[in-house]
């Protein structure tokens, strides 16, 4: 089996904290595309802390004969 990844970006608020995206809503999404969440990551921290987050996602494609 052959796949291919591909990630997605969520930014914290720097006021409230919280991610500016409905991180549930782009995994349901990027799902109905084929696509099958498998973790996620900090892209990078900053001095005072991490400043987002991101989804890695899986899909299966079809393997050159």
């Amino acid at each position: 089996m052959t796949y291919v990844y591909d990630t997605i970006s969520i930014s914290f608020s720097i006021w409230t904290g919280r991610s500016k995206d409905d991180y549930l809503d782009i995994i349901n999404e990027r799902g109905k595309e084929g696509w099958r969440f498998v973790g996620f990551t900090p892209p990078h921290a900053k001095p005072k802390g991490v400043k987002g987050t991101e989804l890695i996602f899986e899909k299966q494609i079809p393997k050159d004969i």
